[in-house]
């Protein structure tokens, strides 16, 4: 008798996070997550008794993906200008995986009650405040509301590469990006 195939948490949050990917998280359900896995239903209603757990699950765990995307590059690139290479990453996942981008950004999966308390959770937003900080020499009160107003422009310019047919190439996002830091610090 051939060993019992066990279909994991992992299995599943995969499974759905590439259904996302290719569909958007409205098309994730029970039923397509189990034609995906080529298994019956009872296992994902097992391990997710509802679709709300099954999303959230989902949802951070693109958010990690996002985060390890640009923690690599950070490490890879020979610039290390964080700013620079998270803004591309973000353009990159609006442009490549316009549903992803919106899961991450535009959904009600979000837990934090502000903006700037929801993008400090995160290991790489919290080295650009400190890059900010540093290159700029600027108090920790502004530096926050600095990075809370070029997050916002950013996150603006990838929702519409991620839902219009207007399209930013990286370089000129980043060009944006930084002429609005300029101007925010009064560096020309």
């Amino acid at each position: 008798m051939p060993p019992k195939i066990t279909t994991s948490r992992e299995m599943i949050i995969e499974a759905g996070y590439n259904i996302a990917d290719e569909d958007g998280i409205g098309q994730v359900n029970c039923r397509a997550i189990a034609k995906k896995l080529g298994c019956s239903t009872q296992p994902v209603f097992s391990r997710f008794p509802n679709m709300d757990e099954l999303k959230e699950e989902i949802f951070n765990y693109a958010c990690n993906i996002l985060e390890k995307s640009i923690a690599d590059r950070l490490e890879s690139s020979k610039e290390h200008i964080l700013l620079e290479i998270s803004v591309s990453a973000l353009a990159d996942l609006a442009r490549d995986h316009s549903n992803l981008y919106k899961l991450i950004y535009l959904s009600d999966f979000r837990s934090e009650k502000t903006f700037l308390e929801e993008r400090e959770k995160y290991q790489t937003n919290q080295l650009i405040i400190k890059e900010l900080t540093t290159r700029y020499g600027i108090d920790a009160k502004n530096v926050k509301e600095i990075f809370e107003r070029i997050s916002l422009l950013a996150h603006g310019i990838c929702t519409v590469i991620a839902t219009t047919t207007i399209n930013y190439s990286n370089e000129q996002v980043i060009k944006i990006i930084n002429d609005s830091l300029n101007d925010a610090t009064g560096n020309k």
